[in-house]
């Protein structure tokens, strides 16, 4: 498997793996999902078929690249915490045909906090994958080696400080009408 580390970035280097499954709903002919992320030193070329049956086609999507960040280690954390880490596949649509399936691989994430913000739009696939045990256990030592637990702060509420009289105007909040108990107004 490929990766590096520089200074407080992690790269890892995976393959993806999406099904085509034909839909039973009258309004699509099929739907992609997200499967798998294979560590890189597989021998396969985007678009290459893996497996096929009547109802479901699994194909190689191609490579991309899991980037972690030493700011962000909380989420990741997160992540493991869990009941099973995951790695979030992102699809997106190739409206340009640059590739040679309808969908590519956008994004490959172990943040939950990033797959949320893909998940916010509805044009992306953004699916949980399975952790294989080897990228597990370089996001683990990446978090180990980066992660400092901040202590939490909780803000003070600041004195209020009427502001003093500019223009010759009072406050907003004098010139409020305010109900009064029979219903009518206070000026």
């Amino acid at each position: 498997m490929k990766w590096w580390s520089v200074s407080r970035e992690l790269r890892i280097h995976v393959g993806v793996i999406a099904e085509k499954r034909k839909s039973s709903s009258q309004w699509a002919e099929d739907y992609w999902i997200p499967t798998a992320v294979l560590e890189s030193h597989v021998n396969h070329h985007e678009g290459d078929v893996l497996y096929e049956t009547d109802t479901v086609k699994r194909y190689f999507m191609g490579y991309s690249e899991i980037y972690c960040h030493a700011k962000e280690t909380e989420a990741y954390i997160h992540n493991f915490e869990s009941r099973v880490p995951a790695i979030y596949v992102i699809l997106r649509r190739d409206d340009e045909n640059k590739y040679p399936l309808n969908w590519y691989v956008h994004a490959v994430t172990v943040s939950p906090y990033e797959a949320q913000d893909y998940s916010d739009s509805s044009e992306d696939i953004v699916e949980r994958v399975a952790m294989p045990v080897g990228i597990a256990k370089i996001v683990m030592d990446f978090i180990d080696l980066h992660h400092v637990e901040e202590e939490f702060k909780k803000r003070k509420r600041k004195d209020f400080k009427s502001e003093p009289r500019q223009f010759g105007k009072d406050p907003i909040f004098l010139e409020r009408s305010r109900p009064n108990k029979n219903g009518g107004f206070d000026a």
